[in-house]
């Protein structure tokens, strides 16, 4: 498992980004290891809440900043545990986010003055965002990355059965570099994006920092069945390799002209 941990707590707001990596085959993973994931994934998450929550709800203020994952939204190949953790994550914030709405933590000051307990229910004329922001980077590329795949070098894969060993090494390995080359950001790029979130007056719930994933994440939404994001995924992943491979190097001409953009406009 590869890991990074940050977490900054301020009088207003308190960012948390501690994070452990996992790839592979589910048969290679420990029952142990996956519950240190989610202790530091989750469970550190929940830890935060706890310290930092009630303070918000008696002072009506606060910003709980939480780094997510696209993986918290869609899942991937081998990636299971990983995502599940970030899916929890997700789960656990849309939860507390209505406690936050419900508190009025940094409601619209004039919508206080109409209903300062909050107690009535919502009116038209009264605005309020969450206070509980969740940012969703796609591929981040960092160390991070690195540490991943010499965890798979060092991995007993002896529990797994030919099929799924070919297509995790011949395959996802070949393939999973290529996507971070194409849809990676950079940790400069991602921390941009979450100080926009971070010093928002109106800071959205949801912030994915990569618009090229976005199309990726709405599919879920076009079908309630869930078949269609599936079904999408397995014909261009495994029947359409080559217009999955095209699909990529188009990626990387659309990441390269936006950081060719991005360069030009911090240059003076």
């Amino acid at each position: 498992m590869s890991e990074g941990f940050w977490c900054l707590r301020s009088s207003r707001s308190s960012v948390n980004s501690a994070g452990l990596g996992m790839i592979g085959p589910v048969e290679s993973q420990s029952i142990a290891s996956a519950q240190r994931l989610f202790d530091t994934n989750f469970f550190g998450l929940v830890r935060l809440i706890q310290e930092v929550f009630p303070d918000m709800k008696r002072q009506k203020q606060g910003h709980v900043v939480v780094m997510s994952s696209v993986l918290g939204l869609q899942g991937l190949l081998f990636n299971d545990i990983y995502s599940a953790s970030k899916f929890a994550v997700e789960g656990f914030c849309e939860s507390l986010a209505l406690q936050a709405l419900k508190f009025g933590i940094n409601a619209d000051p004039a919508s206080r003055r109409v209903n300062p307990f909050l107690s009535a229910p919502f009116s038209a004329d009264q605005k309020y965002t969450s206070r509980i922001s969740l940012i969703e980077p796609g591929p981040v590329i960092t160390e991070f990355e690195r540490k991943l795949y010499e965890d798979v070098a060092n991995m007993d894969l002896s529990a797994v059965d030919k099929e799924t060993l070919d297509m995790f090494q011949g395959f996802y390995m070949t393939y999973s570099k290529e996507v971070f080359t194409a849809l990676g950001q950079s940790p400069e790029e991602v921390a941009e994006h979450a100080m926009k979130v971070i010093t928002s007056e109106k800071p959205p719930f949801r912030y994915q920092t990569n618009s090229l994933y976005t199309p990726i994440t709405t599919l879920k939404h076009a079908d309630p069945t869930g078949n269609l994001p599936l079904n999408a995924f397995h014909q261009m992943i495994f029947q359409h390799d080559r217009l999955f491979k095209a699909s990529l190097s188009l990626l990387k001409m659309l990441q390269w002209r936006k950081r060719r953009d991005m360069d030009c406009n911090r240059s003076p």
